[in-house]
């Protein structure tokens, strides 16, 4: 049976900030970020090929994000004592805070880099995917 998890954490949030960049954005970045681990033939090569992918999260964007999370505008309290309506908000403040202050951005940023990522073109998407068995 094939099961989807989803999962919030720093990376996640991390990955969500990256991707809020424009298209264009994002199409020169993975053009500079394949261009360090592909000789240029390869770049024009078929697009659903399996090629490396390697990120970074400068420290700027490290700062801005931080800022954000910090300055988040809370919903009203949920108006039962359950996770019937989602995820509690206290829950997601304490999140929050440990995430704006002081979570290691930098050592999640290491974990994820002791992992080889990869990036492939499915449906005219590119799709980031890591294989480790």
């Amino acid at each position: 049976m094939l099961g989807l998890a989803v999962v919030l954490s720093p990376g996640t949030i991390a990955e969500a900030f990256a991707n809020s960049k424009s298209k264009t954005t994002q199409k020169e970045e993975t053009m500079t970020q394949t261009s360090a681990t592909q000789p240029a033939s390869d770049q024009t090569a078929d697009k659903t090929a399996i090629r490396p992918f390697q990120f970074n999260f400068p420290d700027a964007e490290l700062t801005d994000l931080r800022r954000r999370v910090n300055a988040t505008k809370w919903p009203e309290r949920e108006l039962v004592a359950d996770a019937s309506q989602g995820v509690q908000l206290a829950t997601m403040q304490k999140l929050a805070r440990y995430w704006g202050t002081d979570y290691d951005w930098r050592k999640g940023e290491a974990k994820l880099k002791a992992v080889p990522h990869f990036i492939t073109e499915i449906d005219g998407l590119d799709i980031h995917f890591i294989h480790v068995r």
